[in-house]
């Protein structure tokens, strides 16, 4: 739904009205995902390995931000991270960028979101280290979210940490201490937490600022905080005064419970297909469905004119070379086949019944539910019923600027262009 709202609509981001307002990389992303499943971005033909029936198929565009090649993407991650699973609780930490900083950091995503993403878990990793509160290192991994339900601007990210730590230097393993009268395993104290990734933003975002970061176009006119360092830091120090929103979640449920709660979030776009429940061609509108964070069971509608609509989606496109998804400590990718292996398996003696499988579908509550009916394979073969699609050899996606051409050239002929059937990536 959402490529062929935007193939339909081309004309409004591809150099017409909305172009100005949207970035080189956003536009050609909007096109990538307009091209995504047609022609454009070629086709293949794939053989029953079984009948020999063969059938042809279009390339996706395999954008990280297109809405139809990330579900696949998405089970992909959760299953590599089962492999990496430690046997202990896992935290569930947000922390939001302030009101005062956003737009800033739309203006500036490459400086500010990265700031953002090196400042949480360094305050994490600090604070757990330090002998008065863990004392151990802990493994981390954060994914970065731009978006509320309705699509608006709300960078946060999203940090998994184990509930735990290595000491090195003893060669053991340390569980987060339970508190309070509930014994709830206890990670940080929020407030000691919000203190010391503030400090640490704030000096990212001086440093930036002292190399020019900030002043590289015309876009920094637009920041009065911008005119000087003494009045970047004036700003910076005054947000200090204020409630930065920073969450911890204890732990619920087995590993596993967490990691598909977890799967939720990474490699999702702002917006799901599915929740596209009407457009307007004649009237110009799309509505989408969103439920509010404070009631997850009320489901409400939101109606936007197709411009607003392509400029929410668009706003949560990133920078090419920005990294969504981070890990550290335990998690980093020099410690998952040294540390983190010799770590794992010391834990699962001790505790091998807690990466023992479950079945069922997690929720928030860590409660679960029974696995819904498996999807039908889409590389099943329907005319034998036995056998399955394989790719012959051929049919490679063309270049980016090639398939644009190609949208452009179907879709300027005022055909309709349609996804065809059975997409697999290129």
């Amino acid at each position: 739904m959402i490529g062929e709202i935007l193939r339909e609509n081309r004309a409004l981001f591809d150099h017409g009205p909305l172009s100005s307002q949207l970035r080189p990389y956003q536009i050609q992303t909007l096109l990538d995902i307009a091209a995504c499943g047609t022609a454009a971005c070629g086709l293949h033909v794939q053989r029953c390995d079984h009948c020999g029936d063969e059938r042809i198929v279009a390339n996706t565009c395999s954008n990280r931000s297109c809405p139809h090649c990330q579900s696949g993407e998405r089970k992909a991650w959760v299953e590599a991270r089962e492999g990496e699973l430690l046997p202990c609780g896992y935290f569930h930490v947000v922390i939001t960028l302030p009101d005062e900083l956003r737009q800033l950091a739309k203006a500036f995503p490459l400086v500010v979101l990265s700031a953002l993403m090196q400042a949480a878990p360094d305050a994490v990793h600090c604070l757990a280290g330090d002998p008065q509160h863990l004392g151990a290192e802990v493994g981390s991994a954060g994914v970065l979210h731009t978006w509320t339900r309705d699509l608006r601007w709300h960078p946060h990210i999203h940090l998994i940490v184990t509930g735990g730590g290595w000491q090195e230097d003893r060669q053991q393993w340390v569980d987060a201490t339970p508190q309070g009268s509930t014994k709830r395993p206890f990670l940080l104290p929020v407030a000691l937490l919000r203190a010391a990734f503030q400090g640490r933003l704030m000096r990212r975002l001086l440093q930036a600022f002292e190399r020019g970061e900030f002043h590289r176009g015309e876009d920094w006119k637009a920041f009065p905080m911008l005119a000087s360092k003494a009045t970047f830091r004036g700003t910076l120090s005054a947000l200090r005064e204020k409630a930065w929103c920073i969450r911890i979640e204890p732990p619920f449920g087995s590993p596993q419970v967490l990691l598909r709660y977890l799967g939720r979030y990474v490699n999702r776009v702002a917006l799901a297909p599915q929740r596209i429940v009407g457009w307007n061609k004649d009237a110009g509108t799309v509505t989408i469905t969103w439920t509010a964070n404070d009631d997850a069971r009320t489901t409400s509608t939101l109606t936007l004119p197709i411009a607003d609509f392509i400029l929410r989606f668009a706003q949560h496109i990133l920078p090419p070379q920005f990294r969504r998804i981070r890990f550290r400590g335990l998690w980093s990718t020099r410690h998952r086949q040294t540390k983190l292996a010799r770590v794992r398996s010391i834990l699962q003696q001790l505790r091998p019944q807690v990466l023992a499988p479950t079945d069922g579908v997690a929720s928030a509550d860590g409660t679960t539910s029974a696995s819904p009916p498996a999807r039908p394979d889409p590389r099943a073969c329907p005319v034998c019923g036995i056998g399955s699609y394989r790719r012959i050899p051929g049919g490679a996606r063309p270049h980016r600027a090639e398939r644009h051409r190609r949208l452009r050239a179907l879709t300027d002929g005022g055909g309709i262009v349609e996804r065809v059937g059975g997409t697999q990536p290129a």
